[in-house]
């Protein structure tokens, strides 16, 4: 349990999604203005997944080449967990998603064996997009990657085969990713995850940093200079999987943190490996972002002065990539300048961008409550986007809505003035509207672009894309409305 305010609370709870942010503006509250790039970077983001959005085809794909027809599935899967975490086109990844369903074996498969990495993902996309990993498409993607794990030999607790550690298809990175992939599912603490655990950690070398694919192909004192030793991008995957189960520990913690910090780029981003003397670092936005979301995942601040490097920190470094003009702008480019719109780059700078580490989805595992003051405490899985605690207000806050995503929240106040934050976005209030009866709830609407808000005497104001279907307002009732919600399905 989280609190992020300690006072007496009064209020309403509603489910969340995974995230430890702080949130960013709202509307209706007077907010400092942020020093430099903050987390969550939502309009950035959101920008990306546009991009990202528009390179999938009428079919639900990612063409392998422009315009083409055959399908790059990988670019598929990571296309979709890149707009669930920006909250784009989720429709068109609902689309995607379908197209993979009917296509897993054929997506998975590597060295005729079920590829770890590739089923993580695909629980990932699963668990991001509110699907059941456990009947997708005919399978079941938990069992399926469980079943990949070695149980004898050199490698106990691997999942993947050693044809696959040698094409670098199985290994830390992936190792990582599927423990991620079946903390999202609910597996945890089994012999199974323990036994993967036992495995990755052991492979954490003396500096703190992972080796790709594991020790034994590429050993800890490899030379960065000749593309060996430990990179910033396993070390990552592996902390964002550990901390996903719950089992990262302060030692290996620490090693980590301490890994990536001394690998830090002059300019405050991140190569594949780490800055030395001998291998200067150049910076590259695919790795800058799974570093970000490493250090939220060990609970540091990405944009705090511990990673800032003179003006720069590593969310000015990620976004120095993303391309601001042209039919590519808003997707990212991988350097040197001037470059083509990256699709990796994209898909994997678009988390990193709104502070997600991994796994994220619609777990409903927790809860925010809020105060009259606008205080806010959150529980379980719910995150921390800001408040109005101690913010001077006109009238006391009554109710809170979250969004789809659960990335952010609106509080509104008993004169229908309303306060965004995280990803909420402002659609209008009735602040400062003379109200024949207090407002005293708020519903957002299943997209999450409008809001209703109920009065006393059941009257409606609709602000956005909330429809208006009827109300109580002007009717002699018993007692005082004293709420409201959405339908999910159908309006109403």
């Amino acid at each position: 349990m989280v609190i992020s305010r300690r006072l007496a609370a009064t209020v309403s709870a509603v489910s969340s999604l995974p995230l430890l942010l702080v949130g960013s503006g709202s509307a209706g509250a007077t907010v400092p203005p942020a020093a430099g790039p903050e987390l969550p970077q939502v309009v950035a983001a959101r920008q990306a997944g546009q991009w990202l959005a528009g390179q999938l085809n009428s079919r639900g794909f990612v063409p392998s080449t422009l315009g083409g027809s055959e399908a790059s599935l990988s670019s598929t899967a990571q296309t979709i967990l890149a707009l669930s975490a920006a909250n784009v086109d989720l429709p068109g990844a609902q689309q995607a998603l379908g197209y993979l369903e009917d296509r897993v074996d054929d997506y998975v498969t590597v060295d005729g064996s079920d590829g770890p990495g590739k089923l993580a993902l695909l629980i990932l996309d699963a668990e991001a997009l509110g699907a059941n990993p456990t009947s997708f498409g005919g399978t079941n993607l938990v069992a399926r990657l469980l079943a990949t794990q070695q149980t004898s030999g050199v490698d106990i607790g691997l999942f993947g085969t050693e044809a696959q550690v040698s094409d670098y298809s199985a290994g830390g990175y992936e190792q990582g990713l599927a423990l991620a992939a079946l903390a999202a599912a609910g597996v945890r603490n089994t012999s199974q995850v323990t036994a993967a655990v036992s495995w990755l950690v052991g492979e954490q070398c003396p500096d703190g940093g992972w080796t790709t694919p594991d020790n034994a192909e590429n050993p800890c004192d490899g030379s960065p200079a000749s593309y060996a030793g430990p990179d910033t991008n396993s070390t990552s995957l592996a902390v964002q999987g550990l901390a996903a189960q719950g089992v990262l520990t302060p030692g290996v913690a620490s090693r980590a943190l301490a890994f990536l910090s001394r690998g830090q780029d002059s300019d405050a981003g991140w190569s594949y490996y780490p800055n030395t003397s001998t291998a200067p670092g150049s910076t590259d936005p695919d790795s800058t972002a799974l570093v970000i979301q490493a250090l939220v995942a060990l609970g540091s601040s990405p944009d705090g002065s511990a990673f800032a490097r003179g003006s720069s920190d590593p969310m000015s470094a990620l976004l120095s990539f993303q391309l601001t003009s042209g039919s590519s702008a808003g997707a990212f480019y991988f350097p040197p300048a001037p470059a083509p719109a990256s699709e990796i780059a994209t898909y994997q700078a678009v988390p990193a961008l709104v502070g997600l580490a991994l796994p994220w989805g619609p777990s409903g595992r927790g809860y925010w409550e809020v105060a009259s003051d606008g205080g806010i405490f959150t529980f379980g899985d719910a995150g921390f986007y800001g408040s109005t605690g101690g913010t001077p207000l006109a009238k006391p806050v009554v109710g809170i809505a979250a969004t789809p995503d659960g990335r952010g929240y609106w509080e509104v106040a008993s004169d229908g003035g309303i306060f965004t934050f995280g990803d909420a976005g402002f659609y209008g209030s009735t602040g400062g509207t003379p109200l024949a009866k207090p407002v005293v709830g708020i519903a957002a609407t299943p997209d999450g672009r409008g809001y209703w808000e109920v009065a006393s005497d059941g009257g409606i104001f609709t602000f956005g894309d909330a429809g208006f279907y009827g109300s109580t307002g002007g009717t002699p009732l018993a007692k005082p409305v004293v709420g409201i919600a959405a339908s999910p399905a159908r309006p109403g």
